[in-house]
């Protein structure tokens, strides 16, 4: 049996999809609130149980017989401080406890994240820190991932405010690289990480097969859409600034313009090694992630495939 805690969630879904199509057991953390996220992985065939990472008497249960565990939690919109430790450091850690106590775990996966060039300044890649730690200390056989930035989140969640603003916003000079990748590969690793000795005790950087700058990105997405994306640069100091201001309003507004600064930030990994031993062969580019969302769309590309 394999336990996913944060099933509901954008990798959680295709990694239940993905381990459903190879017809392994799968049980689903859910929380009160993600029912109606959690119901196309009851029809897959997923075992679901009510939860939260709060909470160590749901987790024990989730664990009990489980031979993996997957922890693919985050902290989602709520940026708050409290949020964010919870999802990226103690709800792991509960986690990891009611996974020791269960005894039959032979395989803890933890979501961690790819650090920038420079990752001082930046609160929850400390907590996730904390947390790899907490992983390694605890004896249990254990896989920790660090995925770089998704396609899913500029063009999925770019697109709605390009068409309601006209702009895609973009913190810093747009001139940094970046190692984004899809989420399809990113569950491909997890998935051909599973009893794989050869990932077991490791951490595995994970990126995709384009080192680009944002501005590159931007310009291989527009022309995919058929249409034109006009950029606005939106300097450091005046997002935190902006942050400062709004958190009396809205207290996560700090913690979301950190997660924008450290998704434009400088990120690159060497994936030779990691690609042979989770047998990742090709993987996604950018412009085959949007000629095939688009796709999905009902819209057409506006150059051929």
């Amino acid at each position: 049996m394999i336990f996913i805690v944060g099933g509901t969630g954008t990798l959680g879904q295709t990694l239940v999809r993905m381990l459903r199509e190879q017809e392994r057991p799968v049980r689903v953390l859910v929380r009160p609130g993600s029912l109606a996220k959690a119901e196309p992985l009851r029809a897959l065939g997923a075992e679901l149980i009510g939860g939260d990472i709060r909470d160590p008497g749901s987790l024990e249960i989730g664990c009990r017989g489980a031979t993996h565990v997957i922890c693919a939690t985050s902290a989602g919109a709520d940026r708050r401080y409290e949020s964010r430790r919870m999802a990226e450091y103690q709800g792991p850690v509960n986690l990891l406890r009611a996974a020791e106590r269960a005894g039959t775990v032979r395989q803890f996966i933890f979501t961690s994240t790819l650090f920038p060039r420079n990752p001082v300044g930046y609160k929850f890649v400390w907590a996730k820190l904390m947390a790899e730690e907490e992983i390694q200390r605890s004896g249990l056989p254990y896989t920790i991932f660090r995925p770089c930035g998704l396609f899913y989140e500029i063009v999925q969640r770019g697109e709605p405010i390009v068409e309601r603003f006209g702009v895609f916003p973009v913190v810093g000079s747009g001139r940094k690289r970046t190692q984004m990748l899809a989420m399809v590969d990113v569950a491909r690793a997890y998935v051909n990480a599973l009893d794989n000795p050869e990932a077991l005790n490791r951490i595995f950087e994970l990126g995709g097969p384009e080192h680009s700058t944002f501005e590159e990105i931007v310009a291989t997405w527009a022309r995919v859409r058929g249409r034109p994306i006009r950029v606005v640069y939106l300097p450091v100091w005046l997002m935190n600034t902006i942050g400062f201001l709004l958190k009396p309003f809205n207290p996560s507004a700090p913690g979301v313009v950190e997660l924008l600064e450290f998704s434009y930030d400088e990120m690159s990994c060497d994936m030779r090694e990691t690609s042979r031993i989770l047998r990742l062969g090709k993987m996604q580019t950018l412009e085959e992630y949007c000629r095939e969302y688009y796709a999905s769309q009902g819209q057409g590309a506006s150059v051929p495939a």
